[in-house]
């Protein structure tokens, strides 16, 4: 009995040692990771990680600790490597602030060629029962309708003189960052407004639209000026802009915004309501949009002009953030080529994204038009 004993506390003492041994390494671990979190390095798609120094060092010179991404596919890869990720987060933010579009639209990231959303083009029936025991009557099923976004390549070749990259003084992973947003901003945002879709996002302007009188899941509602290329009057104005207001439905007026081209904005400035009073008031502060009728006023110049005797939708209403969705691809690519352009050196910066209308009665349309449909 005793040896019973002896070996059942001896045992125990391997266990209690065993479990000691097994929680001190995974507290190491976690140190280690912990320790990690706190070193300046990125992480590329495959988890391998890359020092912020080395990233100048291949600005520079084309060279540096980067790991080449396999070339699976030579035409899609070309030999570019992975943008550290925190550069890549940099670029992304000033593309929000460069875009009016990005800045008011839903903004999501995939790591594939498309994505796939499930709307309800209508929402499930409901009924009221008086007693526990009355009969249930069946009620209509919701519609469901997919769209699928793909997302599209957009690139920027900034190139600068190698004497200009030996300069030390020189911030040259600022001088990339802004080179690449600004032009790629300028496309993008052209393209989420009024791109054809074909190998670019679909503009909200290219979607299909239908009059003021009918209202359509599939359609855009647009609304008259009543003349080509201006109002018909200012109280036509006024009453027209008050009728988009009110055609949107509750769930997007918190949200909701005007969004139009600069001629466009130059012309409503102009409007009066009965009292003498403009319609557009002026904000105080520089963070604040300024207001027509109470709602913000986002400026695109990538929207249509508005030119008397010219027909055009040059301005837009609504809720971009439920109606219109902008997909990026994971990773941002760059290479450095410093022999086609000699003696400058270029940089070939590519990324992946798309657009398109996600929810059609979020957005209203002005059309610069006489034709009542």
């Amino acid at each position: 009995m005793n040896s019973e004993i002896e070996e059942a506390i001896s045992e125990l003492d391997g266990n209690i040692e065993a479990f000691i041994k097994n929680n001190g390494e995974k507290s190491n671990k976690m140190k280690v990771s912990e320790s990690n979190k706190t070193m300046p390095l990125s992480e590329n798609l495959d988890g391998d990680t890359y020092n912020k120094s080395s990233f100048n060092e291949y600005i520079r010179a084309g060279i540096g600790d980067f790991l080449k991404k396999s070339l699976s596919d030579v035409d899609d890869n070309c030999g570019s490597y992975f943008i550290p990720q925190e550069i890549s987060l940099r670029i992304n933010d000033r593309l929000k602030l460069l875009s009016p579009m990005r800045a008011i639209s839903r903004v999501i990231t995939i790591s594939s060629n498309s994505v796939e959303l499930l709307m309800d083009s209508k929402m499930p029936d409901a009924g009221w029962a008086a007693r526990n025991e009355d009969e249930r009557n069946e009620t209509d099923a919701p519609e469901i309708n997919k769209i699928i976004i793909p997302v599209h390549e957009v690139y920027a070749k900034p190139k600068v003189s190698q004497k200009l990259l030996d300069d030390t003084q020189i911030d040259v992973e600022e001088w990339l960052i802004t080179k690449i947003t600004e032009k790629i901003a300028a496309l993008e945002n052209e393209a989420f407004v009024k791109g054809d879709g074909e190998e670019k996002p679909l503009g909200f302007l290219k979607a299909e639209a239908g009059n003021k009188k009918q209202r359509n899941e599939n359609k855009l509602q647009y609304f008259y000026s009543g003349a080509v290329g201006k109002f018909q009057s200012n109280d036509v104005a006024v009453d027209i802009l008050i009728d988009i207001i009110c055609s949107l439905k509750p769930v997007y007026m918190k949200n909701a915004r005007w969004f139009m081209s600069r001629s466009a904005l130059a012309e409503i400035r102009k409007i009066k309501n009965k009292d003498g009073a403009h319609l557009w008031q002026p904000t105080l502060a520089k963070a604040t949009p300024s207001t027509l009728l109470g709602y913000p006023v986002i400026v695109d110049d990538d929207m249509p002009a508005l030119e008397e005797g010219t027909s055009a939708i040059s301005v837009a209403f609504g809720d971009f953030y439920h109606g219109y969705q902008i997909v990026d691809r994971q990773g941002l690519k760059i290479l450095r080529d410093p022999y086609t352009s000699k003696p400058f050196v270029e940089f070939y910066a590519t990324k992946r994204t798309g657009g398109g209308v996600v929810d059609f009665d979020a957005i209203k349309l002005l059309k610069f038009d006489e034709k009542q449909e």
